[in-house]
């Protein structure tokens, strides 16, 4: 594993969104209706490794969401 990131799995808007561990828009606290480390009802975030093979377990969890960057922390 070459370090971390955060990933923001987003139902309402279909996305799944990358984040790097300093980004400003990763939540101190767990937001109402998404968990952290965990799902609730519109999605989570989760920290995991930064390799290829992390990053697939939850593309094939949602294959039809669309994959991004965080535009502010890219």
């Amino acid at each position: 594993m070459t370090g971390m990131i955060w990933m923001n799995i987003d139902k309402p808007t279909k996305t799944i969104t990358t984040h790097k561990p300093n980004c400003n828009y990763i939540p101190k606290k767990e937001p109402k209706h998404k968990g952290i480390e965990r799902e609730l009802r519109d999605g989570g975030w989760f920290a995991i490794g930064s390799d290829e093979y992390d990053r697939q377990f939850f593309y094939n969890i949602y294959p039809e969401f669309k994959r991004k960057t965080c535009n502010s922390c890219k």
